[in-house]
């Protein structure tokens, strides 16, 4: 196969043919020997959605499976230039070929990539950071206490503030913890932890010390050490329990002691 003659064709979607705007949504490779047509497509439309301000779902995987099927059926065992040019002519409706244009190939799975992340490439979904939520409540369940722990009902205090937390549990107080991220520059991520500290201070002093707030800090992406050894020191100043998702093993162990005196 080495240094022999072959083609390639887009695949182009368009919403609306007849305004002849398409978007490539796959390669198609032709060689002269078996299997002879090789083909890759875009895993996900949304560059298509994008484009036409449509929800493809399904069809969209359904639109490629169909051309696949077709492509191997006309040219699993051979092709001619004049059969490609002709299938590539008759292709009408809301996925089409290009013009055939050659194309000198060595190894056609190398020449499909290549082509495929040149012409077409993919549109990597945006990678969104996981809430300090939802990582405490996989930590709390890796650990074994999610069903310990309690769902507590927001507290409304006498200055209108409304402390929700996402869990609770007792230990002589009863605590409301809820997780909050040190992410960003320390300005920005002290402006996220100081609430919690003001609110922690307010719960402790109206509740009679009969409530507190527990913080869990994710430190993942905090600034350094230091800073985080700071927000410890100014929580245990507020009355707040403090700890971070990397170390939890304390507050582990408290909530399973106290469950098993309490149950």
């Amino acid at each position: 196969m080495s240094g022999s003659q072959g083609y390639f064709s887009l695949v182009q979607y368009a919403e609306l043919p007849e305004r002849a705007e398409y978007v490539n949504i796959g390669i198609v490779v032709f060689v002269c020997a078996a299997p002879y047509v090789f083909a890759k497509f875009s895993q996900r439309p949304r560059r298509v959605q994008a484009a036409f301000n449509v929800n493809l779902g399904v069809h969209f995987e359904l639109l490629q499976a169909s051309l696949s099927n077709r492509l191997r059926n006309e040219f699993g065992n051979g092709w001619s230039k004049d059969s490609l040019e002709n299938f590539v002519q008759q292709r009408s409706g809301k996925v089409r070929l290009s013009p055939i244009r050659s194309l000198l190939i060595k190894d056609p799975a190398q020449s499909l990539d290549e082509l495929f992340s040149q012409l077409v490439g993919e549109v990597k979904p945006i990678a969104r950071p996981v809430r300090a939520r939802t990582k405490l409540a996989s930590a709390l369940k890796e650990a074994g206490v999610d069903t310990l722990l309690e769902r507590p009902e927001p507290v409304q205090l006498s200055s209108g503030v409304r402390i929700d937390a996402q869990y609770g549990y007792q230990n002589g107080a009863f605590n409301l913890i809820d997780a909050i991220s040190l992410a960003g520059d320390p300005d920005k991520a002290l402006n996220k932890a100081s609430p919690r500290m003001i609110e922690g201070s307010l719960l402790y002093r109206e509740s009679l010390q009969q409530k507190r707030l527990v913080v869990i800090a994710d430190e993942s992406e905090a600034h350094d050490a230091s800073f985080v050894d700071m927000v410890s020191s100014q929580m245990e100043q507020h009355k707040v329990r403090f700890y971070t998702l990397r170390d939890l093993s304390p507050l582990v162990l408290d909530i399973r002691k106290n469950y098993a005196l309490h149950h």
